[in-house]
Parts: C-alpha cells; structure tokens; sequence
C-alpha cells in the first residue's frame, strides 16, 4: 500500500524512527501505523535490531535491486 511504501522509505533514511514519529510524519494513527509495520516484517522488508527504545530498524529494500521484490510483494501485503 501507499503507507507502507512510505513508512519504507522513511525507514531508508531514519533507522532510528518510531511508530509515533512515522505516524506524525505521515498524518496517520500510531496503531495504522504499527500494523503496517507488523505486515512489513511478516513480509521480511523490515528486521527490529535491538530494544524498542534505542534499537533501530533494518531495512531490506533500500537499494534499486529489491524495488521489485516490493513490487511483486506489493499484493501480498494487501491479502495478509
């Protein structure tokens, strides 16, 4: 979905982020939000490294190679 493309590229760019401050950036709810990313990391396009606090995401599709593995997913993640 849109959300989860941009919670994806926010990530690529912040690692650091949180639930919270991608739902301010965005304009949406912290829960749409965390659920997006539960559905990101069932998926494999998101790792946590460390503890909710001062740990930072890991993300699987930064680079121009796994933009298609997104758009193959891309159904996937709506089904899930």
């Amino acid at each position: 979905t849109d959300t989860q493309k941009k919670i994806v590229e926010l990530l690529c760019y912040d690692k650091q982020l949180s639930a919270k401050k991608i739902a301010e950036k965005l304009g949406l709810g912290s829960r749409s939000i965390e659920k997006n990313i539960k559905k990101l990391k069932t998926l494999g396009f998101l790792i946590r490294h460390g503890s909710p606090k001062n740990g930072y995401w890991e993300v699987t599709d930064c680079d121009t190679e796994e933009k298609n593995k997104w758009e193959n997913q891309k159904l996937k993640i709506n089904i899930i």
